[in-house]
């Protein structure tokens, strides 16, 4: 990489996609980490009705993964369900 910026640069990926191949199967959700305690915690506040909504930055869905609905997920950087941001 000619600076580490450049693994999320559309033209650099558009010239060379490999590390961002490789960074996102680092990152995929599911397959190296799954959802902590505190995911778990959330979920059970949407269960018991005493969720309104929970802010994350991270791409890696393991909220949804434990059971968080996507409705109540804002995601500030996008996800891994659609590779949208």
């Amino acid at each position: 990489l000619p600076v580490p910026e450049a693994v999320f640069d559309l033209g650099f990926y558009a010239r060379n996609p490999d590390p961002f191949v490789q960074l996102a199967s680092e990152l995929w959700p599911g397959l190296k980490h799954s959802p902590t305690i505190t995911h778990s915690f959330i979920a059970l506040l949407e269960q018991k009705g005493m969720l309104l909504r929970t802010y994350t930055q991270n791409i890696d869905m393991l909220d949804v993964l434990a059971g968080v609905s996507e409705e109540r997920m804002i995601e500030c950087h996008g996800h891994f369900r659609t590779a949208s941001c």
